[in-house]
C-alpha cells in the first residue's frame, strides 16, 4: 500500500559548522515549527561540512522532539566530516537519510 507523505517542511543550516555556537538555530526551528503543527521535517545540511559532538546531540534532541510531536525528522545532503561523523556514530538507524532533496522528493 502507498502511503501519501505530507509535505515536509524544510530547513537549510546555512552553517559549515554544527556545533555548540550554532545548533541553538536548529533547535529554534524545530520548536517554532512543530508549534506551528508541522510533523515532517527535511533538514538540509548542504552547507554544513563539519560536526562535533554537540551538534551530533542537537540532531539527537530535534529527533526526539520531533517524534514526541508524533512527526519524522529526515535529512539530506550530508557529506565531509559531517557525514562520517553520523555514520560512526550508528545515527543512520535513527534518521532516514537522503543523498539531496531531488532524491527525497523522488522517494516521497
Amino acid at each position: 500500500m502507498f502511503h501519501q507523505m505530507a509535505t515536509p517542511y524544510v530547513f537549510q543550516l546555512k552553517t559549515r559548522l554544527l556545533s555548540a555556537a550554532t545548533a541553538p538555530e536548529l533547535l529554534y526551528w524545530i520548536n517554532n515549527i512543530l508549534e506551528l503543527g508541522a510533523t515532517h521535517l527535511l533538514l538540509d545540511m548542504k552547507d554544513v561540512l563539519f560536526m562535533d559532538s554537540s551538534g551530533l546531540g542537537a540532531l539527537v534532541i530535534a529527533h526526539n522532539r520531533v517524534q514526541k510531536a508524533g512527526g519524522k525528522l529526515m535529512l539530506c545532503s550530508l557529506s565531509g566530516q559531517a557525514r562520517m561523523l553520523f555514520e560512526l556514530s550508528g545515527m543512520e538507524k535513527m534518521f532516514e537519510v537522503y543523498s539531496d532533496k531531488d532524491a527525497f522528493e523522488q522517494a516521497s
